[in-house]
């Protein structure tokens, strides 16, 4: 297994809302929202599972959600081997690997997969601004992890506000949106939605 763009993708989706279990059955399980979502598992995570594992997943949708699983010891090894930790804590206490962080051609991979998992887009309509507002939103329960996210993009000349109020980093403007699409881009289809409803032209910039 190597640290391939797509593998770096995968394993931002893993961190971003990924549950590793490292017994019998070992296995990697992704989940997500059983309608905005579908699209994504099976045009984007399918075909790099099948890509760089020579696994090809069965999607579960249910009234609670969409899921799947990876059953590979291996992978599951090797993902602990770089040092993404398995079991309940793993949300609290995972990093992006010292391997993909020290790389932006792998980091901004590794992010992509994270925002698409766990980020959101959403438009601040307050009077004080003249159109709505673009921001990205990264809001996960780990603190540390915001914090390496915000200096890897903060290296990348971005500009990243953390919110420890919030437990969220966002990315705020017109400017940091389109920087985001031209150098990271979604993958999730739901975002470049929700930003085509509103500014169809910026969504253009979208990287993928």
């Amino acid at each position: 297994m190597k640290l391939t763009a797509n593998m770096c993708e995968l394993i931002g989706s893993i961190i971003g809302d990924g549950n590793i279990v490292e017994n019998r059955p070992w296995y990697v399980e992704i989940t997500g929202h059983p309608t905005e979502e579908l699209i994504y598992f099976d045009n984007r995570l399918k075909p790099i599972i099948f890509q760089e594992l020579n696994y090809n997943i069965r999607l579960f949708l249910h009234s609670r959600g969409l899921k799947f699983r990876i059953n590979n010891k291996a992978f599951v090894l090797w993902l602990k081997n770089l040092g993404i930790p398995t079991g309940k804590n793993k949300g609290k206490n995972v990093l992006i690997p010292e391997e993909i962080s020290a790389s932006w051609k792998l980091s901004k991979n590794c992010l992509r997969g994270i925002f698409d998992a766990d980020g959101s887009v959403f438009f601040d309509n307050r009077s004080i601004y003249t159109k709505p507002y673009p921001r990205i939103a990264l809001h996960m329960n780990n603190e540390n992890l915001l914090a390496q996210i915000s200096s890897i993009l903060r290296k990348q000349g971005f500009n990243p506000t953390l919110s420890r109020k919030d437990v969220c980093l966002y990315l705020n403007g017109f400017e940091e949106v389109r920087k985001f699409l031209l150098r990271i881009g979604f993958a999730n289809p739901k975002h470049h939605e929700r930003i085509k409803n509103l500014y169809p032209n910026l969504v253009t910039y979208n990287l993928i």
